[in-house]
């Protein structure tokens, strides 16, 4: 092989430049070069096959953030970079020509060898190949997402690459998937020879994990009320996907951290911290109680409904739901529910300012005071800026903008809180509502404002003794 691989090394050494390039760049900024994916496209590492006649080979590859795949250490960004490997008959000029007509059996020796060419020999040390599950149907099996070689490396911000964790979920890499096999690192590495031999091919994880989760890097999960035997065989069946499924991490949103799962006959209510909010939140669901009330897909079996509710909340809690859905407060704990009405547009939006070296100019055009909110990034002590504009196809003019500090770890100010004269009073309560939740979901459990109004009060701020403006303890917000 390791002819073949310095061959087309020295074949394609141009685009695989390009290839390690992006690819360094892609665990350094969690995306890829524009640039050098442009380049790529039209000088991507294509060829004839080394092994077969009449056969033609293309890598490509794809990605996804790692981190939630299993226990990394806390501060390494790491990046799961996939290389595909497809070979397709050489009548055709190109792959994208060759469409859906590829070549599914052909050494394996082949794609291992521009795998690695691609790789380069330290990320190859450290990359495994898929394995998949066998049991699939027929016309799965000549599905180039199933059949096609798939080879994977996990590589720090710093584009060092690093051993899979030993809880790590390979069924999350890749459709089908079940397992990976660890290619075999070169004979002058040593010291990761020597850590395969002494524990295997994965990074132990004992000491680094999560505190909040189980060894096999799932969710440490309590379940009260009600014992599962006590349920309908039904009602059970799809309680226990749903519990397997919020255990997940990053299933539902990386913010989202289940604690509890509380079962009674009819319902089950999930308990869960959202990003940093000190808050605890709690949605509802109501499982199928016989087979009866199983409906076609999705809500064909237990674990298709489970499932479904799943992707449910996933989508609603990424798009607003704390904020927008129903809440009510009882305790220390604030149950979502459906919003109070269907959403209509907005005649204006508020968004975060972009953070870079002209920050906040298009906000000082329209006479808005951009002093404060620019000390406060410059020094550190910046939690959050955001702006109103109106809600058109040029994405102007901007109305108003509002800002916070830091003054230690969970105590926030919001001191800027200003829209241009003439703009409606509804824009303040935007700009109001937006802060307060993002400065919760930062992790801020005191937030003060310089300003006194019934926005801020709608929201649970309160006046200040013997001060001026307003005061807001976020475990106690509605």
């Amino acid at each position: 092989m390791t002819d073949m691989i310095e061959l087309l090394t020295a074949r394609f050494a141009e685009p695989i430049s390009v290839y390690r390039e992006l690819l360094r760049g892609l665990a350094a900024t969690g995306e890829p070069p524009y640039r050098r994916s442009v380049l790529l496209d039209t000088h991507p590492v294509e060829g004839p096959s080394l092994t077969t006649p009449h056969l033609r080979i293309q890598v490509s590859y794809s990605y996804q953030d790692a981190d939630e795949l299993g226990s990394f250490p806390a501060d390494m960004r790491p990046v799961c970079v996939r290389i595909h490997v497809q070979g397709y008959p050489d009548k055709y000029p190109d792959r994208r020509a060759a469409g859906s007509d590829l070549v599914h059996e052909y050494p394996a020796v082949e794609p291992e060898a521009w795998a690695r060419a691609v790789l380069g020999r330290q990320w190859s040390d450290y990359a495994y190949q898929m394995i998949r599950r066998t049991d699939v149907d027929r016309r799965m099996r000549t599905n180039l997402i199933y059949t096609q070689p798939l080879f994977v490396v996990f590589v720090a911000s710093d584009g060092t690459p690093v051993l899979a964790p030993d809880n790590i979920a390979w069924n999350r890499v890749w459709l089908k998937v079940i397992d990976a096999r660890k290619l075999d690192p070169d004979p002058e590495s040593r010291a990761l020879l020597e850590h395969i031999a002494r524990v295997g091919p994965y990074a132990r994880t004992a000491g680094i994990r999560h505190p909040d989760t189980e060894p096999d890097g799932g969710w440490r999960l309590e379940v009260t009320g009600v014992p599962l035997d006590r349920l309908t065989d039904t009602a059970a069946e799809t309680v226990r996907a749903l519990r397997n499924g919020i255990r997940v991490r990053g299933r539902i949103a990386k913010q989202f951290r289940p604690i509890r799962l509380h079962v009674e006959l009819d319902h089950v209510v999930v308990y869960f911290k959202w990003a940093r909010n000190p808050n605890t939140f709690a949605v509802t669901m109501h499982p199928p109680q016989t087979g009866d009330e199983l409906a076609g897909p999705p809500w064909h079996t237990p674990a298709a409904v489970a499932g479904t509710m799943i992707s449910r909340w996933q989508e609603e809690l990424c798009t607003g739901l704390l904020v927008r859905g129903t809440r009510r407060r009882d305790g220390d704990t604030i149950y979502i529910s459906a919003p109070p009405s269907a959403p209509v547009g907005q005649e204006y939006w508020v968004s975060e300012v972009a953070l870079h070296e002209r920050s906040g100019v298009w906000l000082a055009r329209e006479g808005l005071d951009i002093d404060r909110p620019l000390e406060w990034k410059n020094t550190g002590v910046l939690a959050v800026w955001i702006q109103a504009k109106v809600n058109n196809a040029v994405g102007r003019p901007y109305v108003g903008h509002a800002a916070a500090r830091w003054s230690g770890q969970a105590t926030a100010h919001v001191e800027v809180f200003e829209t241009v004269p003439g703009t409606p009073e509804t824009v303040a309560a935007q700009l109001a509502h937006r802060i307060t939740h993002i400065l919760a979901d930062l992790g801020a459990e005191t937030i003060t404002a310089s300003v006194e109004n019934e926005y801020f009060t709608e929201l649970g701020y309160t006046n200040r003794p013997e001060q001026a403006g307003m005061v807001l303890d976020v475990a106690s917000m509605p």
